[in-house]
């Protein structure tokens, strides 16, 4: 069983799933198919980028992309971040509170090569984490999925030192999308592939980006979504895109004037 439901994850993320057609869809509202969620599966899922704020104009810091869970933890997997400003570099991407405690039996990250391609971040990560889905044996404890709260599924190592000065400016780390299997997560059990639902923009990004065409940073494309397979993606997740604020604060010294004689 585990070995199928294992199988079945990396399937997904190897080759995709079938197409159905096409539908254009909008940032920051309901994407087409996910009406029937909550009776099929009985849960949802929030996946977030943190945003913070710098007031030093330096940044060597790490950012947190939480999960919050409904009605059932995740067995799995895999998200593709990136950002495009000369300001900003995700440095590293660590491990999260659920794989690092959870102890998965799989992550990998990796940073994608920089192709130029038009309408795509000069920055992007890939990674992938895999849940042990069943004991090997019945003498082995009950594979780990979660916390039993929001918990970190990884950590972007973010900097601004590789620059002297960085404006007052909001730069943009979004979640985005060149194929069905990004920004995927497994359900527990390995038999449903959990994809977007929502997207959601905290900062102006810059980056034009098509609708429900490849590649964009507006959610999983229709055409990823076929009705008819029993256990084909389900639109359940929201993705908050999150990012680094830079205003420099220099405060406002206290009055220091003696008084007069």
């Amino acid at each position: 069983m585990r070995i199928l439901a294992t199988a079945l994850f990396v399937s997904f993320l190897i080759s995709g799933v079938a197409v159905a057609d096409s539908v254009m869809v909008d940032s920051n509202r309901v994407l087409p198919g996910s009406n029937s969620v909550t009776e099929k599966i009985g849960a949802r899922y929030v996946v977030r980028i943190e945003r913070v704020k710098v007031t030093d104009g330096e940044l060597f810091d790490t950012l947190d992309v939480m999960l919050n869970s409904y009605g059932s933890p995740i067995g799995g997997f895999d998200l593709r971040i990136g950002t495009d400003s000369p300001y900003l570099e995700i440095m590293e991407v660590l491990k999260g509170e659920i794989p690092d405690s959870c102890d998965w039996e799989f992550f990998q990250a990796r940073r994608l090569g920089d192709l130029g391609q038009s309408g795509v971040p000069s920055t992007l990560w890939k990674v992938t984490a895999l849940a042990e889905f069943l004991p090997d044996s019945t003498d082995e404890e009950a594979p780990c999925h979660g916390l039993g709260r929001p918990a970190s599924m990884i950590r972007l190592v973010v900097s601004s030192l590789h620059v002297d000065q960085v404006p007052d400016t909001a730069i943009p780390i979004y979640f985005f999308w060149q194929l069905c299997a990004d920004n995927v997560l497994s359900s527990a059990e390995g038999n449903h592939m959990l994809v977007s639902k929502q997207v959601f923009d905290y900062y102006e990004v810059g980056l034009e980006s098509e609708r429900d065409i490849f590649p964009t940073r507006f959610g999983t494309p229709q055409q990823c979504i076929n009705p008819s397979l029993t256990n084909g993606p389900v639109r359940a997740v929201e993705f908050h895109n999150g990012g680094v604020e830079f205003r420099l604060d220099i405060g406002i010294p206290a009055d220091s004037t003696a008084d007069s004689l």
